[in-house]
């Protein structure tokens, strides 16, 4: 059995928490990465801890991400799956992602 989150997601503690994060950072940290600026929606946990949901709500445990990153990052843990961090076009409108079917050689 899962356990219950030490902070639930719709308390007032976790919407203050949320709320200093994204205004502390409020660009996501994996688009930054990548180059892009893509404001941050979600807060991720880094890690949890032990593999199942209880929190580490420390702030250093805690990183803005766009929705599309967030769910990236949830499906490959879920998957047990690397993350893809690859997207986009270069600046001739090619996929920048070495697996996407227009790069791959016939």
């Amino acid at each position: 059995m899962k356990k219950r989150r030490h902070v639930p997601l719709n308390s007032a503690a976790w919407l203050k928490l949320r709320a200093q994060v994204l205004a502390e950072e409020p660009l996501c940290r994996m688009c930054a990465a990548a180059g892009y600026t893509t404001p941050a929606t979600d807060v991720d946990h880094v890690t949890n801890g032990d593999g199942d949901y209880t929190d580490d709500n420390r702030r250093e445990n805690l990183q803005p991400l766009c929705h599309e990153c967030h769910s990236r990052k949830t499906r490959a843990e879920i998957e047990g799956a690397d993350v893809i961090e690859v997207r986009g076009c270069d600046k001739d409108g090619n996929p920048l992602d070495p697996n996407h079917h227009w790069n791959l050689s016939r």
